[in-house]
């Protein structure tokens, strides 16, 4: 797999315009006037204004909350996106001209130790609801894969590592500052959105031309130092995953079980806190795509993670083992 670069592209794009008009010296047909009825006229309908979402209340994560082998169903852990634009309002704010670096670095470590997202600080432990879907083989991130004639579960997780796509720093908010190039780190991608598409005409050295699908997306996720229990070496692409952890189930119950399984991350986070990497594939004409993704990834050290029911929270595996234990 090739490695993805940040490049500038400028798109030309053309096209014209026509606007049609209407003679001013044109007659309009008379307008019919409706006779006066009777009846009441009907009052104009009400647009309701949906109200938006409210989230629900931020809940500090402790270990204790594994202690009884259950985790509230209903706990949806912390949103990377929150956290991570707390921590940029709290830091981003660029190096005076006449500012040292020793007093930026005192301005910016006064910012962190003040509190955010209600009561929470950067020296608190996060968790980071998700899902698990299936899949080990050929790709990263977690997953489960159920033998129906063994009744076992093998869970996994597989992170992706800067080793291979280093964290080139850009999309920090202040680049000139903060730039920095992270390796070595290991990923788990938690969310992948969708900003934009469009398409535009592109042409090459000779002047062949093709129409090219753009799009512009934006990813969340945590880049942890090397998390010292998953044991194995890193790759780009699982073609013969290891295990994490393995369970036996019950065929019904895990027909049921399996496709809500959840997860939490766990992890304390450290200095940058936030990391930042960009890339782009460039469009050719045997694949006219234009893709640029902007990533941010929390950045410290995974505790461990938690593999248990979306319908009870009954806790069904824990790396390490001995994760929250009483």
């Amino acid at each position: 797999m090739k490695n993805w670069v940040a490049l500038t592209m400028v798109a030309a794009l053309t096209g014209t315009a026509l606007a049609q008009t209407e003679s001013s010296t044109k007659k309009k047909p008379p307008v019919k006037l409706s006779q006066p009825t009777q009846e009441a006229a009907k009052p104009a309908p009400v647009e309701l204004v949906k109200a938006a979402p409210v989230k629900p209340p931020v809940i500090k994560f402790t270990m204790a909350m594994l202690e009884s082998g259950r985790i509230d169903p209903g706990y949806v852990g912390f949103a990377a996106a929150d956290v991570i634009e707390a921590l940029e309002k709290m830091t981003v704010s660029k190096k005076g001209e006449f500012e040292s670096t020793a007093d930026y670095n005192a301005r910016k470590a006064a910012a962190l130790a003040s509190k955010f997202l209600g009561d929470l600080s950067v020296n608190d432990v996060f968790a980071f609801m998700v899902p698990v879907p299936k899949g080990g083989k050929y790709r990263d991130g977690l997953g489960y894969e159920f033998n129906a004639d063994t009744s076992s579960v093998n869970l996994y997780a597989l992170p992706t590592s800067s080793k291979y796509l280093p964290l080139n720093g850009i999309g920090a908010p202040d680049y000139q500052t903060n730039r920095r190039e992270s390796k070595g780190l290991d990923q788990f991608k938690l969310s992948t959105k969708i900003e934009s598409k469009s398409t535009y005409q592109g042409s090459n050295a000779y002047g062949a031309t093709v129409t090219v699908e753009k799009t512009v997306m934006s990813t969340l996720g945590i880049a942890s130092n090397r998390i010292p229990f998953l044991k194995f070496e890193r790759d780009l692409g699982y073609s013969n995953p290891t295990v994490a952890t393995q369970l036996t189930m019950e065929n019904s119950r895990a027909a049921t079980e399996l496709p809500v399984l959840k997860a939490l991350i766990i992890m304390k986070l450290s200095d940058p806190y936030v990391v930042y990497n960009f890339r782009h594939v460039e469009p050719k004409r045997d694949s006219p795509v234009d893709i640029s993704m902007q990533e941010k990834f929390l950045t410290g050290d995974v505790l461990g993670i938690v593999y248990y029911s979306g319908k009870t929270g009954e806790i069904f595996a824990r790396i390490p083992e001995n994760l929250g234990s009483p």
